[in-house]
């Protein structure tokens, strides 16, 4: 049996060969190494690999371990990819994709062409990571291009499948086209990366978020979500966006906790910059989430995300100075981003400065996918535009806007709680 994999081939019979010819392992590697392929990325358990490697013999964890290690250094992908993969807790897995055959094919690529194809995918999607990181509409764009030029090349690699999926999502999130049609491509690339890995958490989780925030479908997307988890639970973008998918379905406790484990493993995240401190607002803790957000925009001072999350609690909290400030600073740092004016809009209405509120709405609106945004909602509220409010909401619902969510545990908007328009936009929990 020969196995395919990231540039490497391994057969039964001649062993494992690299681009630069064969490598040597021990006899007990090789057998771990054709258990792990075997499998073609489910997870192997440690009692499973002690009784096929190990033939039942007393061995201690540790053995597994250096096994692992050995396997590790033996197989350094030439995109800085995690080969053999630990799950914590579970156990052991090939983490990318395994192409099985009964012998070497005439025709088939070359270790060589496999591992230029690698380079070439790998090059690609580290500039697409580079261009998304930039934030701006053009940018994601270019992204996303990047993305999808990746799996021109390689139409087999599940990183590069996930990686469009992830910028679709990002897309959607920040309303740079109608999220419901960026939701859905996200689905579809997700879905490839699936059908490539059924295991693969990430695809899982950006699956999951669409179908809570977007389709609405809230029980399917947390299904999706809690499934990734348990393939793993240190991906701090997941939690993240789990805590999101519970806000849809209510439960602002559990989405608070879900945000806190999202910034312990990874503080420096610019996407979930200052989200902490909005979660903790809509559970219930004001003290906590000002805080927070003020400790945020000091680690992310060039992140708008953090200021614009700083500006929604200080406004929700009636700290129209800080707030206003803070909205301020976010639409300087991000002036093309429609979406982002609408915290400044919102903090400079409920802090009674009606005419400048007046032109930050209307920022706002000069994008027309963005008049539909969630967050303008609570300007027009507080500009005592009832009826305005509602129809933003009613847009949002409409064009997928994954803030809605967000809308019904809003302090800015309790207000609207009880009316029957607003109330119809809930989300079910189906």
């Amino acid at each position: 049996m020969l196995h395919r994999f990231a540039g490497f081939l391994f057969d039964d019979e001649r062993g494992l060969e690299g681009p630069s010819g064969p490598i040597p392992l021990r006899p007990l590697d090789s057998k771990f190494l054709r258990l792990l392929l075997g499998a073609e990325g489910r997870i192997v358990s440690r009692d499973a690999i002690h009784e096929a490697v190990w033939k039942g013999k007393i061995v201690s964890d540790d053995s597994i371990t250096q096994a692992v290690r050995r396997l590790r250094s033996a197989l350094t992908g030439p995109d800085g990819t995690e080969i053999i993969q630990t799950v914590y807790g579970t156990g052991v897995r090939i983490g990318v994709r395994v192409e099985r055959s009964f012998g070497r094919e005439a025709g088939t690529d070359s270790v060589a062409q496999s591992v230029a194809r690698n380079i070439q995918v790998a090059a690609y999607l580290t500039s697409a990571r580079e261009l998304a990181a930039r934030r701006s509409p053009g940018d994601i764009a270019a992204a996303i291009e990047a993305a999808q030029k990746a799996i021109d090349v390689l139409p087999t690699s599940v990183e590069a499948w996930t990686t469009l999926a992830d910028f679709r999502m990002f897309q959607a999130g920040r309303m740079l086209v109608v999220p419901r049609e960026a939701g859905a491509a996200a689905v579809n690339a997700a879905n490839r990366a699936l059908e490539l890995d059924p295991s693969c958490a990430s695809a899982l989780a950006i699956r999951g978020w669409v179908k809570a925030v977007i389709d609405r479908q809230v029980a399917s997307g947390l299904a999706d979500l809690e499934a990734s988890l348990r393939i793993s639970d240190q991906h701090w973008f997941t939690r993240g966006l789990h805590a999101w998918a519970l806000t849809a379905a209510g439960r602002v406790t559990d989405a608070a906790s879900e945000m806190q484990a999202c910034t312990d493993l990874n503080p420096w995240g610019a996407w979930s910059a200052g989200m902490l401190g909005w979660y903790r607002l809509l559970a219930g803790e004001p003290d906590v989430a000002l805080a927070e957000v003020r400790s945020a925009v000091i680690r992310h001072p060039g992140i708008e995300v953090a200021h614009q999350q700083r500006s929604m609690v200080a406004s929700a909290l009636e700290l129209h100075d800080e707030a206003i400030e803070s909205g301020r600073r976010a639409v300087e740092l991000s002036p093309g981003m429609p979406l982002i004016h609408a915290a400044y809009a919102s903090a400079l209405a409920r802090g009674g400065q009606r005419a400048e509120a007046q032109v930050a709405i209307r920022a706002v609106e000069s994008s027309e996918l963005s008049s539909a945004s969630a967050w303008l909602a609570s300007a027009h509220l507080a500009l005592g535009r009832k009826d305005l409010a509602i129809r933003v909401l009613e847009r949002a619902a409409a064009v997928g806007a994954p803030q809605l969510v967000f809308g019904f545990v809003d302090p800015r908007l309790a207000e609207l709680r009880g009316v029957p328009a607003f109330e119809r936009l809930r989300p079910g929990t189906g």
